[in-house]
């Protein structure tokens, strides 16, 4: 009998120290997450920080080019130097800024016919889809996929509801999706949001971001033709609506000028671009200053990673405010 005591004691205790040590090692395990979760959210935060700072050094080094250039934008100020990275204690900064007046801002294909254009000829195009749509020709699509591609970005950006051209889609054919939605109706922030337009496929969506951006609160479309790539060829090809080929636009660029025209009347003197026809109004959509940028930067400190895109505006000469700011590397 004692035996038998014996031996339930011993298995009480067993199972004592058994409880003792789940409950220790479940302990140690929520102290272990607690104290990673606050250097985790440490590092986030030291990150998040140091990424703003790049923003004020994007800033700096704009506010010093456009004080030493004399109001023109090009490709070899120091705001242009590319993938710029900065050491800092625990881990390095990255940035990269773009020039946003290098790629085509959807925002302008909200624009409608002026009074004088309907007068003229109601049933023409505005301008900025001619050149949208020849630019998209230029990158392969045919002209049934350009054409239907410029009606639907305009529908959705535009303020009405009504259907545009032959191709067009407003909200009866958003909300006819398996997941319905309404078209936007309004400026877009940021040219990821070009997903949602009717007709836009993933791959064609690749292609057409290294091309587009979104500048919020501005509808014109104006491209600096000192800061457009060689890559980016098809841009130009689209601004003259198809009046230069890509292997002239090409050759027009390999031959600027290392610090780009320095006024617009010069660029219109190159021979490439002197006998191309075009009226005022599209003459007036290409120039050689810019007052919106694109800031990518990132922050890694120790294995975590923070990414901001920030759109700086040109304000008061050489002053530049932020416009808007995405963080997570929207793409």
């Amino acid at each position: 009998m004692f035996s038998r005591q014996k031996g339930v004691a011993l298995l009480t205790v067993l199972l004592v120290l058994a409880v003792m040590t789940t409950i220790a090692a479940s302990f140690n395990e929520r102290s272990r997450l607690a104290v990673r979760r606050t250097v985790n959210h440490h590092q986030l935060t030291q990150a998040y920080w140091f990424a703003l700072s790049v923003e004020e050094l994007a800033k700096r080094a704009l506010k010093q080019d456009m004080e030493d250039a004399d109001g023109t934008v090009h490709l070899q100020q120091y705001w242009a130097t590319a993938d710029v990275i900065y050491p800092v204690e625990g881990g390095q900064l990255i940035g990269h800024v773009d020039d946003m007046r290098s790629c085509f801002n959807l925002n302008a294909l909200g624009q409608e016919l002026t009074q004088a254009e309907k007068s003229e000829n109601p049933n023409q195009k505005p301008l900025v889809q001619k050149q949208f749509q020849a630019m998209l020709e230029d990158l392969g699509m045919d002209l049934y996929l350009a054409e239907m591609t410029t009606e639907r970005l305009h529908d959705y950006i535009d303020e009405d509801d009504r259907a545009e051209g032959s191709y067009g889609a407003e909200d009866p054919d958003y909300e006819a999706r398996e997941v319905p939605y309404r078209a936007a109706n309004q400026p877009l922030w940021h040219h990821s949001e070009m997903r949602t337009v009717l007709g836009i496929s993933q791959p064609m969506y690749e292609v057409l971001k290294e091309y587009v951006c979104a500048i919020p609160g501005e509808t014109t479309q104006v491209v600096n033709v000192n800061t457009v790539p060689v890559e980016r060829a098809s841009l130009l090809v689209g601004m003259f609506d198809g009046k230069l080929s890509r292997g002239q636009v090409e050759d027009l660029i390999a031959n600027r000028p290392p610090d780009g025209w320095e006024d617009i009347s010069k660029f219109w003197q190159e021979s490439l671009v002197q006998g191309v026809k075009l009226d005022d109004k599209a003459k007036s959509s290409l120039v050689v200053d810019s007052k919106y940028f694109r800031l990518r930067a990132a922050a890694k400190v120790d294995n975590t990673l923070f990414r901001l895109e920030t759109v700086l505006q040109r304000s008061g000469g050489t002053r530049f405010v932020a416009l808007t700011r995405q963080y997570g590397g929207q793409q």
